[in-house]
């Protein structure tokens, strides 16, 4: 099996609306409010239709497969160029992953990396001109126009890159990879400027998309990338096991492409539009959809719509993603480690996790124990042994760090004969009376557990003697307050609460993303330097175990400093009619959206 699902996604970070390379933002495990838009020049693309079959019908012949998706937004964009280096909505990775090969695909089951335009799995070498890889490539896979799939494509994706584009693309080939050569239309060498570390390659190349060079380099004189974005991409090709075939307002098809030998997609897709998830169920209860993908999984409510119907299955999978509390860490007192370690020895975490989130689990780390490949039981122990303990501990623990750093009380907090904690009355900050705090959370509506949640921190900081107050509002407002500086250039937030998908789950590379420096999404102000030499180690690593190692010395760190407070992670939960598809595995780390619908997995029901 090869699978597109996590190679895409984890390319991408999406802050819904602004789009940034390694992970993607969530909210509850996605976006509801995502609007369904098709702009007119995407309407009805057919220039990829194909037809389904030439040969006669016989009473016999079921007839092409058809998948019937339910979705809650369309394609911003059919230009695959656009989606992957601006666009990275978890809509356009839905449909537009699957359209387009890679040297190799990642098995999400296992974890590891499988040969898709590659002919073998090869491993880099010093030569007399460098470190080098020569890739043999496999020569049966086509365009779905029936064009041959060559190293001319791999050189001209590469050459675009490298002279047009930033962020997601130019991340899939970084600076150090100095060339790629054609050596025949079925061999590429690729030349590196120095040894190539774990993410540089396979990681990086070797799970970059593919364009086609007989599409689209005609289009090439005289182009920058706003421009090269701009184009329509109806008349683009398709080099995975599916290829865009139209586009409307209620619904996107793809037809399975000819010309991959690996897998037996859908003979079609068809992505059916919703406006939310409760339609999409309806549609599903009806029997017009076989499955539904939306990255926050469905509620109980919405699962007990559909609870009577013995042909509709339940699939529940650990989410790839994490909530977390931000602070911003250029503001008082939140720039105090204490305040921060305070916070994280109070918060009932996991009792949180049990009566607070459905399905969820307490994160002490950003790895879960459900990516067996990277998790670490002595790493993660670690971080939770930091936090551990009966109350009067913690609580001896929290308040001798917050003296140390001129924290002072007229009464300070104590645990009382009910076993609870009594709060601390009159603190002062080195002297000073601390002002009020906010937390910014999206409401109700959006997520319940997340107003729980910040009602809980600030209950939690009030024993300490805080006036914290918990501030609902939209989760596009959140966002842009806590990723859009001020115009006297800072960020105007106390504390925040939101999720993140973590991307690739084979190697992660979330941490440069959100706690480096100069990270694209550091919005808290981190700023370290023992965490910068692990980040460059871990970088820097030549082998898994190595790169494993680095990582889990990444989470003391982080565990340790508390940029982020994690609080948890949580469960997708699905469904599908059985009466209309099977699955050969959708079990694990992000379940049958994380797998993009399974395109390389299901199949008709018998």
């Amino acid at each position: 099996m090869r699978d597109k699902t996590i190679r895409t996604i984890g390319a991408t970070l999406v802050l819904f609306g602004v789009a940034v390379a390694a992970l993607m933002q969530i909210g509850p495990g996605g976006d509801p409010s995502a609007v369904s838009f098709v702009p007119e020049d995407l309407a009805s693309s057919s220039a990829l239709e194909a037809p389904l079959s030439d040969e006669a019908v016989t009473t016999t012949d079921p007839g092409p497969f058809v998948y019937r998706v339910g979705i809650l937004a369309g394609v911003s964009t059919d230009n695959f160029w656009a989606f992957y280096g601006g666009e990275a909505s978890v809509w356009n990775a839905y449909i537009l992953g699957p359209t387009k090969p890679a040297l190799y695909a990642l098995d999400p089951v296992l974890g590891s990396l499988a040969p898709e335009l590659a002919a073998a799995d090869v491993s880099p070498s010093l030569t007399s001109n460098g470190w080098q890889v020569t890739i043999p490539l496999n020569d049966s896979l086509a365009w779905s126009d029936g064009e041959a799939i060559t190293a001319r494509d791999i050189v001209f994706t590469f050459e675009t890159v490298r002279s047009l584009m930033e962020g997601s693309w130019s991340e899939a080939f970084p600076s150090t990879v100095q060339s790629i050569e054609a050596i025949s239309d079925y061999e590429i060498r690729i030349d590196f400027a120095e040894r190539p570390s774990l993410g540089v390659w396979p990681y990086g190349p070797g799970l970059a998309p593919i364009m086609a060079a007989h599409v689209w380099q005609p289009l090439m004189t005289d182009i920058d990338r706003v421009s090269l974005f701009a184009l329509a991409g109806s008349g683009d090709v398709g080099g995975g096991p599916l290829v865009l075939a139209s586009i409307d307002q209620s619904m996107v098809t793809s037809v399975a492409n000819p010309g991959y030998p690996f897998e037996t997609a859908p003979d079609v897709v068809e992505y059916h539009i919703y406006e939310d998830e409760a339609a999409a169920v309806l549609a599903i209860g009806k029997g017009e959809i076989d499955s539904i993908l939306t990255p926050k999984g469905l509620t109980q409510d919405q699962l007990e719509a559909v609870a009577s119907d013995p042909s509709i299955v339940v699939e529940t999978n650990p989410a790839n993603g994490v909530r977390y509390l931000g602070f911003n860490l250029t503001r008082e007192p939140m720039s105090d480690r204490a305040f921060r370690s305070a916070l994280a020895l109070l918060l009932d975490r996991e009792g949180l996790a049990t009566s607070i989130s459905t399905g969820g689990s307490v994160a002490y780390s950003f790895v879960s124990e459900a990516n067996t490949q990277w998790f670490d039981a002595e790493g993660a122990g670690a971080n939770v042994e930091r936090y551990s303990g009966d109350l009067d501990s913690r609580l001896g623990s929290a308040l001798g760090g917050l003296r140390e750093a001129g924290y002072t009380w007229d009464s300070q907090p104590t645990v009382g004969a009910d076993g609870n904690i009594v709060a601390g009355i009159g603190l002062r900050i080195r002297g000073l009376e601390p002002a009020p705090l906010t937390i910014l959370t999206p409401g109700d509506a959006y997520d319940p557990s997340r107003p729980l949640y910040a009602a809980e921190i600030a209950e939690t900081l009030g024993w300490l003697g805080f006036d914290v107050r918990p501030v609902e509002t939209d989760f596009d407002s959140v966002v842009d307050l806590v990723f859009t500086p001020g115009k006297d250039g800072l960020l105007q937030y106390d504390m925040y609460l939101l999720g993140w998908s973590l991307g690739n789950p084979a190697f992660p590379g979330y941490y440069r993303t959100l706690f480096s420096a100069d990270g694209i999404a550091n919005n808290t102000g981190y700023s370290s330097q023992t965490f910068a030499q692990q980040l460059e180690a871990y970088e820097a690593s030549y082998s898994f175990e190595e790169a494993r190692q680095a990582l889990w010395t990444m989470e003391n760190t982080l565990s340790a400093d508390l940029p982020y407070l994690l609080l948890y992670t949580s469960e997708i939960t699905e469904v599908y009619r059985s009466d209309r598809v099977a699955f050969d595995g959708v079990s694990g780390l992000g379940g049958i959206q994380g797998q993009l619908g399974g395109i390389g997995d299901v199949r008709p029901a018998s």
